[in-house]
């Protein structure tokens, strides 16, 4: 990236352009339509040095020191931004789960209680998502309370019995909120009328596009198993393969086609399928080294805590410098220099799913015991955040210790709000038989005997998880060479996502209602 010194900046007031300013990122949250030069003044003074993308000369970014508050509003109100997804979720199921798995009316009313909000949370302000996750939060807490969870609390706790299995569900509904959330925020990133700020970082930060890979190393970590013999490392191939593949395609086209892409996310010719194939390779070949389930805290701590090390003897000051990409090592050094972090976040979540499945059975005192554990998990993780915010800052790119901490912190949060509502208040509800309020009750003719346990919306985005991230990936790039999303009202983005988010749910549930599975 050049850059051009401030006196020398020539940019205007180009209609319909807005500048955007903040402290680390290269999208901010400050929309100012006055002269940039009335600021430079005050710019100075607190130390902000400007660096400018000759490209994308309406996009200014400010650069301070990394040890700053923005870091940890940051990285609190991308953790809000995933809120009405979650919510969605915990609505649908409350209000549609009596209706048929397979049934289009519960399709579509899943669709305008979970993504409709999604899409909605990313064009709108930061107060207007706050509002809606008061008033929806309100109201599922009304419904838990007419259906009568709290009508036997605590009297009788015997009655009650919570059984995890060996996939829990809190999995499969991380997994479909990382999938439906990141779909959404790559089109919508495409369109000026983005929430500023929300964008991926150069160097430090913690934004909600930011959130993107990490979620998914931590999903594919919660549902993978420790490496206990060479056997193990010989079945790699099946899951590796395939990704690599996936990751050398993109790569391919992308050139063939001259598509822009951002050399600072993972370097030039490396992208997020190739980390999560070489993080499932090495990941698995470094958990040879544990003996049991719990050495895997002490291992993937070890591995963070040399990662941060070697990126503080000046690893991160190389990767994060804009020079020019020389050779293959250079040219990819964001995708390489992350690997070690996204090895040590990898054995994190595994540990993290396995104590969650301790215990498969347990009763209430059991389970309440554990929400609190997680509780208590939960407060000392966004402490550290805070912390890191201010000594080693959180860098995506270079996964450092501060990005996956907030990564786990972010992933243990999920784990309680979905444990309490979906494992537990949920559960509570339907043995008490009172889960749907008569008020909101179906027609006979449209129910089912038994209540899901899951949205049909994450069972298809279960099923075809990866399929829905590829038809969206494809879709965006669509979008982006037919439509011109930058140059779109904000009412024309809105129904832009909107049609592409039905489009991209729409394919894996017919795929689920055929239970055809592609990936």
């Amino acid at each position: 990236m050049r850059t051009m010194s401030w006196p020398g900046l020539d940019i205007g007031s180009t209609p319909g352009k807005g500048y955007y300013y903040e402290a680390y990122n290269p999208a901010g949250s400050c929309l100012l339509s006055a002269p940039l030069h009335i600021f430079e003044g005050y710019l100075t003074k607190i130390g902000w040095t400007p660096v400018v993308d000759i490209d994308l000369v309406e996009v200014v970014e400010y650069r301070t020191d990394k040890k700053s508050w923005q870091s940890v509003r940051s990285s609190l109100s991308s953790f809000l931004m995933i809120m009405p997804t979650l919510l969605g979720f915990t609505l649908s199921q409350l209000l549609c789960q009596r209706l048929h798995l397979h049934s289009t009316r519960r399709f579509l009313m899943e669709f305008i209680v979970v993504s409709l909000p999604t899409v909605c949370n990313m064009m709108l302000s930061s107060e207007c998502n706050a509002l809606y996750v008061t008033l929806v939060g309100a109201y599922i807490a009304y419904l838990l309370w007419r259906s009568g969870v709290w009508s036997r609390f605590p009297a009788e706790t015997t009655d009650y019995s919570f059984k995890l299995g060996k996939r829990p569900i809190v999995f499969t509904l991380i997994r479909a909120t990382a999938y439906l959330g990141t779909g959404a925020a790559i089109l919508a990133i495409d369109f000026k009328h983005f929430l500023v700020g929300n964008g991926k970082s150069r160097d430090f930060g913690a934004t909600i596009m930011d959130m993107g890979i990490g979620l998914f190393v931590v999903i594919m970590g919660l549902v993978s198993q420790r490496s206990r013999h060479l056997g193990d490392i010989k079945r790699l191939p099946k899951v590796v393969l395939p990704l690599l593949v996936l990751g050398s395609a993109r790569t391919l086209v992308i050139t063939m086609i001259d598509y822009h892409q951002d050399e600072r996310e993972y370097g030039k010719h490396l992208n997020a399928f190739f980390t999560l194939g070489f993080t499932k390779l090495f990941g698995s070949i470094v958990s040879l080294l544990a003996p049991s389930d719990k050495q895997l805290l002490p291992l993937s701590l070890g591995v963070l805590g040399l990662h941060e090390l070697i990126l503080q003897l000046s690893l991160s000051e190389y990767v994060m410098q804009s020079v020019e990409r020389i050779g293959l090592l250079d040219s990819n050094r964001e995708g390489l220099s992350a690997l070690p972090g996204c090895i040590a976040l990898y054995l994190l979540s595994i540990y993290v799913a396995k104590w969650y499945m301790s215990q498969d059975h347990l009763n209430y005192v059991q389970f309440c015991s554990k929400l609190r554990h997680m509780f208590i998990f939960c407060i000392i993780g966004w402490l550290l955040v805070f912390v890191c915010a201010f000594t080693c800052g959180i860098a995506r790119v270079t996964f450092n210790t501060g990005y996956v901490i907030w990564l786990i912190s972010i992933c243990l949060s999920l784990m309680l709000l979905y444990a309490f509502l979906f494992e537990f208040a949920l559960v509570i509800a339907r043995q008490n038989t009172l889960l749907i309020p008569d008020t909101i009750k179906r027609p006979a003719q449209m129910a089912q005997s038994k209540p899901t346990d899951l949205p049909a919306f994450v069972e298809s985005l279960n099923m075809n998880g990866l399929t829905h991230f590829m038809i969206s990936n494809f879709l965006t790039g669509f979008v982006n060479m037919s439509l011109e999303p930058m140059q779109r009202s904000s009412l024309q983005g809105i129904f832009i996502l909107i049609s592409y988010m039905l489009v991209t749910g729409g394919v894996v549930y017919v795929l689920f209602r055929k239970q055809i599975r592609l990936a």
